[in-house]
């Protein structure tokens, strides 16, 4: 309960500066295309367990889950939104090359998650099609939540984003390891950043 309402100060805080910040950065850019220009500095991720949210998410498979039923597993999570044209799929695409090294050097296949930021639009049906358009085997998750629990999420996991005008996303590039007691031991910020710490990290505790 301390957890949550630290949490809930947190993403009051972070959205009264977040807004002003992103609201003067599309002041100073009228042309939003699909780029670089989207990726968002992160934040620092938030102390405690996820474990601790007890928010309900919806699979790609349309069953409800929390983040509770990955205990005792480690596991690797980021956010995106399923229109995303540029920045996701890169991700995506960083997240597949790290998925595959972590099987390589420990002959274990780690779980993988997506949490999407488009409450509104990523139903399961558009998550199980972005899976299959993406070709993401059996250990990728793709959930979608209400926008608060959304939110909560992202400040834990240091992740920022601000839906713009055209209805995309402008946020953080930024995927994390989890323990398997619900706790972020390593994060990657970044496209095409060396995720050797995180491997390293990773086999230390599987």
């Amino acid at each position: 309960m301390k957890f949550q309402s630290t949490l809930q100060f947190i993403i009051f805080f972070i959205c009264l500066v977040f807004s002003s910040g992103c609201d003067e950065q599309n002041s100073n850019n009228h042309h939003h295309h699909h780029g670089e220009e989207h990726v968002l500095a992160a934040n620092d991720a938030a102390q405690g367990s996820l474990f601790d949210l007890g928010s309900k998410w919806t699979t790609e498979l349309n069953k409800t889950i929390s983040l509770n039923q990955y205990r005792g597993s480690l596991f690797i999570i980021s956010m995106f939104y399923a229109t995303c044209q540029s920045i996701c799929p890169r991700l995506v695409a960083d997240m597949e090359q790290l998925a595959k090294k972590i099987k390589e050097s420990t002959g274990r296949e780690p779980r993988m998650v997506l949490v999407s930021f488009d409450s509104e639009k990523d139903s399961p049906d558009v998550l199980n099609a972005y899976k299959k358009k993406m070709k993401l085997n059996d250990n990728w998750t793709l959930l979608s939540g209400k926008e608060a629990d959304i939110r909560m999420l992202s400040v834990v996991l240091g992740i920022n984003y601000k839906k713009i005008s055209n209805g995309e996303f402008n946020h953080s590039a930024v995927y994390s390891l989890v323990s398997k007691e619900g706790f972020i031991v390593s994060r990657i910020e970044g496209i095409g950043s060396n995720a050797d710490v995180l491997i390293s990290q990773y086999q230390k505790l599987k």
